[in-house]
């Protein structure tokens, strides 16, 4: 688990690692799990072993930990299910190599880096920001950890990151390599473009025996048939109830009353503000303004403000000191205000706009009362529903009988594909068109009993999965129509696309896109320049890199995306990033490249020292674990 945690760190400094496994702990709320006591060994790496009780520990960290994330208690079968369980002892497993590696280095973090490290941990800290024995302590027994175990521990830690970070210290991109990137990514090409449709290219005719199959068995894919599921569901419609659960009248008036402090606007103004140093600045200019000698901005330009500089903006009352608050406020019309003291001087104030405050009626916030009373409605409710199916469902109720008595909606799925199609060539709408219900009836086993899903909205589903059909490829006798329309449409952009060609080739040359769309009829669209990573959708993704390839002035085609047609495109425009530009995304990807080289060092490094001490896993000590924790009968990982 120590592996994993400073796997999550991007900052690798000792430290750091220090402040996750210490607030981790506080965190789980690990008080008691040293308890747990098995004297074998889950693995053993090199002479150094990683003992059952260890384990065990660490997995029930693990447990605590996601089941606080997740809101539920998440059990050990989900863990292994999962994975994360495997990777709890693989974490563990490297942490015991790192200890061979560093006995066998005679490495080991000195006493005072132990001692800075711990002292100047925040969770030792007592209230004057210093370290405090009395709270190291007493965190040290909350967690089941003497201190010479956690000073163990973070000895530990330092020494690995002292080998981590040596290991870490080559990872240097190559000269230059960012610079070309940044270019690459920065580089702009201006394109027009025509389209040539599939009605420009000649009739193909009808196709081959020997041609048709040909063409069907190089084309498989677009006569294969998906797998498809057949199943019932049940739902609780979250827009249903939120219809059955609007609000009567008095509800609405008397929610209104209790929260009335939300519709309450306060009186806001815009404000200008000049400052003096002294009264005798400030009512001189005042008498200027009041006399028509000078303006508001001229008196702002006088002591080097811009407009900018003199705007306070929409202000309420706590936005001003107290004395200007009640002069400005005081004020029943925009104008001139003051002088006003400050805590710093004097100052002018011109208010040009009032935003009058008060409560906003009952009948312009109604409707949003309304909405809301029914969403808090609609979670307990919804829930309320969701527990009765489960409860039923327990009682062995068939899903028709559990709508009958619940009121949640029951349905059927008909040849369902991840596609989202039916079978029939059908189209999904409403629930069944949600990819989280599509994964769900996808994840499910024939005749699984599934738990229930809560959607985006607050309801419910829960499906079950009554019969599969495999992926297959259909017999060319079923789909010969398909085929055959296939066939001619391949013909005509293959057509197409030698047409293309001849355009392509004059361009630069001959012609320009313009001369060959006059001539062919075909308007041009001519395309605002783009860098490769926003690429418009009328240029087909084909045709992306053929553009960038391409001299200025020269032409290039695809065939359309979506197959209507071919497109021919033309480079007008080729525009490298500026000199700066190139400057600043270098340094931000030279950051970003060196990051990544020093994280797959690391971890290539810990591989190794993993694999030099050959550790060695007993499955059965790994079962026993899971067994006392009631956690089942399949090996860690599985």
């Amino acid at each position: 688990m120590l592996t994993r945690m400073r796997k999550g760190v991007k900052s690798l400094t000792a430290k750091v690692l220090m402040v996750l496994l210490v607030a981790s702990f506080a965190v789980w709320g690990i008080g008691d799990i040293f308890s747990f006591r098995l004297d074998a060994r889950v693995a053993k790496v090199g002479d150094t072993e990683v003992s059952a009780e260890r384990f065990a520990n660490a997995l029930t960290r693990q447990q605590s930990r996601l089941s606080r994330e997740y809101g539920r208690a998440v059990s050990l079968e989900e863990l292994r299910q999962s994975g994360i369980a495997g990777s709890v002892l693989s974490g563990l497993v490297r942490d015991a190599a790192f200890e061979e590696e560093m006995g066998a280095l005679g490495l080991s973090a000195p006493d005072a880096a132990v001692a800075d490290a711990i002292r100047e941990h925040p969770a030792f800290q007592g209230p004057g920001g210093q370290f405090s024995g009395q709270f190291y302590l007493l965190s040290l027994q909350q967690q089941g950890m003497t201190a010479s175990e956690f000073e163990a521990l973070t000895r530990t830690l330092l020494a690995q990151d002292i080998l981590l970070e040596t290991a870490r210290a080559g990872a240097v991109p190559p000269p230059g390599v960012a610079e070309r990137i940044a270019t690459y990514r920065g580089e702009m090409r201006g394109v027009n473009l025509l389209r040539l449709g599939l009605d420009m290219a000649p009739e193909p005719g009808e196709p081959g025996a020997d041609g048709l199959r040909a063409f069907y068995d190089a084309n498989q894919a677009m006569f294969t048939e998906p797998e498809r599921r057949w199943g019932e569901y049940l739902h609780v419609d979250a827009d249903r109830l939120l219809e059955e659960l609007t609000p009567d009248e008095a509800a609405l008036r008397a929610a209104y009353e209790e929260f009335r402090p939300l519709y309450t606007v306060e009186e806001r103004r815009t404000v200008d503000q000049i400052t003096y140093p002294d009264r005798d600045a400030a009512e001189a200019a005042a008498g200027r303004l009041l006399a028509g000698d000078a303006s508001f901005e001229t008196l702002a330009g006088e002591r080097g403000l811009a407009a900018g500089d003199m705007a306070l903006g929409e202000v309420d009352r706590d936005d001003l000191p107290a004395a200007a608050a009640g002069l400005v406020f005081g004020e029943s019309e925009p104008g001139i205000v003051g002088p006003v003291e400050l805590p710093a001087g004097f100052a002018l104030y011109r208010v040009r706009e009032i935003t009058p405050g008060g409560t906003q009626p009952f009948e312009e916030v109604r409707d949003r009362i309304a909405e809301q009373l029914a969403r808090d409605a609609l979670l307990s409710r919804a829930a309320e529903i969701a527990n009765e199916i489960e409860e039923l469902r327990a009682g062995g109720l068939t899903m028709q009988e559990i709508a009958e008595r619940t009121g949640a909606r029951h349905g059927s799925f008909e040849g369902l594909a991840r596609d989202g199609s039916l079978a029939g060539g059908g189209e999904t709408e409403g629930l069944l068109s949600r990819r989280a219900f599509i994964q769900e009836v996808f994840e499910a086993l024939d005749v699984e009993e599934r738990d229930l899903v809560e959607t985006d909205d607050g309801g419910y589903f829960v499906v079950m999965v009554r019969r599969i059909e495999p992926s297959e490829v259909k017999p060319l006798a079923e789909v010969r129509e398909r085929a055959v329309a296939a066939w001619r449409e391949a013909e005509r952009v293959t057509a197409l696309e030698e047409k293309a060609a001849q355009i392509a080739g004059r361009l630069g040359v001959e012609a320009s896109i313009w001369d060959a769309g006059a001539e062919l009829g075909v308007p041009v669209l001519p395309l605002t320049p783009f860098t490769r990573l926003d690429a418009p959708d009328a240029l087909p993704p084909a045709l992306v890199d053929k553009v960038f390839r391409a001299g200025s002035g020269e032409g290039v085609f695809a065939p359309a995306a979506d197959g209507s047609g071919v497109v021919v495109a033309q480079v007008a425009s080729i525009a490298l990033p500026a000199p700066e530009r190139i400057e600043s995304e270098s340094a931000r990807i030279g950051d970003v490249l060196a990051n990544s080289l020093q994280s797959d060092l690391g971890e290539f490094f810990a591989r190794a020292v993993v694999a030099r001490h050959e550790p060695r896993i007993e499955p059965g000590v790994v079962e026993e674990v899971f067994t006392q924790l009631g956690g089942g009968a399949r090996q860690a990982g599985q």
